[in-house]
């Protein structure tokens, strides 16, 4: 099995679009959450989530919009969701609400923030070195930081303390903002986050993805180009801040 790995989609249909275009050779669809807020297409990104019967986690989005009602609506981002939350058809709401904070996968672990929290962001070697000492799982796929890269943690020969201060661990991150591919070595183990669809926030332009192929032990990192305009055109249609184009085209 291969593994198409979506995160942080957001509403924003032409990126996952371009995504859908490009992607090939992958079996089953992995999600990491937060398939609402921001871009005004909440709707049609739950529609086809649910049309390939993704296996996903629940983002914090996605739980703002199903508890909006009770919340205190101030600033865009509420905003945005509460307009979302008055279009979504009730199938779309009922698979949201059904979405677990964890789920496993060929013995790997879903969530959207760390497998400590799942509403914290897990963006430091020492907040993953955490994890690693806490989670046993050999690989973990996360989102939430809209940031494409992964740790990697390899015990150290015994006796020997490693550079980052700790003793019998080796803890490195690598960025993956403009693709490549993570082979893991049989022993090591992976902190995978593929980066955002809907809303990069590592400076490059495109809708982030990844493949996961738990047999040959890699992922493959994608960035697919796609045309802003149309995602502008659909902000100025629904009157949307203008802010959520400008961010796609710094990807930040």
């Amino acid at each position: 099995m291969r593994y198409l790995i979506v995160s942080d989609i957001h509403g924003n249909w032409p990126a996952l679009e371009a995504v859908l275009r490009e992607a090939r050779d992958y079996d089953q669809v992995l999600f990491l959450g937060d398939a609402v807020g921001y871009y005004p297409d909440a709707d049609r990104v739950l529609d086809w989530l649910r049309s390939v019967n993704a296996t996903g986690v629940m983002g914090n989005h996605d739980i703002w919009l199903l508890d909006i009602q009770s919340m205190q609506i101030e600033g865009p981002v509420l905003e945005i969701l509460a307009w979302q939350a008055e279009r979504i058809s009730p199938e779309n709401r009922e698979y949201l609400s059904r979405l677990p904070w964890t789920t496993e996968v060929e013995g790997a672990l879903l969530v959207h923030g760390s497998p400590l929290d799942p509403l914290a962001y897990l963006e430091e070697v020492e907040q993953a070195r955490d994890v690693f000492e806490k989670v046993s799982y050999r690989w973990i796929f996360h989102g939430h930081t809209h940031l494409a890269g992964s740790y990697l943690s390899l015990d150290a020969p015994a006796g020997r303390n490693t550079s980052e201060g700790a003793a019998g661990r080796w803890v490195r991150y690598n960025r993956y903002a403009h693709g490549g591919e993570l082979i893991v070595a049989p022993k090591a183990r992976a902190i995978v986050n593929p980066g955002s669809i809907g809303q990069p926030r590592d400076g490059v332009v495109g809708a982030a993805y990844a493949i996961w192929d738990p047999k040959e032990d890699t992922v493959e990192f994608y960035r697919a180009k796609y045309n802003l305009e149309r995602v502008l055109d659909r902000l100025h249609r629904e009157h949307f801040p203008m802010w959520l184009y400008e961010r796609l085209v710094l990807g930040k």
